[in-house]
């Protein structure tokens, strides 16, 4: 396994880098691709691409993320695609975002896809305490929540093409018969 380590204090600065394990508590520049398996850190990342099965840093500048899951207190992105989820503590710039699971305190997005949204308060706290929290949030939802196949407080007319739908049912029930019968005549011809 090749592990590559950036200490607190030292800036490094390459054209690309491509390793299994990044290791980042000083500051990592790359001018063009950063692909590696996982990225951590305390320290800060700034690259054109970055490519990477899991992300967690302090700090994440990049023009384009493609991640399985991104943990970070301040990213900032032009786009991020990641496949499990985005948990981000304390701000979120993007353009674009796309992932099942967003969960983020602060932040800037133009344009963000996800199945689940979810938004803390902005309070200081380490990513570990982040995803706890945002674990129970998303728990407390699903048990809170109203099922998602049941209107709530919703008016409801039925559209023209669906009428003799409602139709047949008021006459199963017997009311109004001969008008209902007189319309969907009508509306056959």
């Amino acid at each position: 396994m090749k592990t590559t380590y950036i200490p607190k204090g030292m800036e490094v600065s390459h054209m690309s880098l491509t390793t299994e394990h990044l290791v980042v508590d000083g500051s990592l520049t790359i001018t063009g691709t950063l692909k590696a398996k996982t990225i951590s850190g305390r320290g800060f990342v700034e690259a054109g691409a970055v490519s990477a099965g899991g992300i967690r840093v302090d700090d994440l500048k990049a023009v384009s993320v493609t991640c399985k899951r991104l943990c970070a207190k301040r990213a900032e992105a032009s786009q991020i695609f990641a496949s499990e989820g985005v948990d981000v503590s304390c701000f979120l710039g993007a353009d674009r975002v796309v992932t099942p699971k967003l969960t983020v305190a602060l932040s800037d997005i133009d344009e963000a896809t996800a199945d689940e949204t979810i938004h803390l308060p902005p309070k200081k706290r380490g990513l570990l305490r982040f995803c706890l929290a945002s674990a129970l949030r998303a728990l407390w939802v699903r048990l809170t929540a109203p099922n998602e196949d049941e209107v709530v407080d919703a008016e409801y007319e039925p559209a023209d093409g669906h009428k003799n739908v409602y139709q047949i049912g008021a006459q199963r029930n017997g009311s109004n018969l001969e008008r209902r019968s007189g319309e969907t005549n009508e509306l056959s011809a």
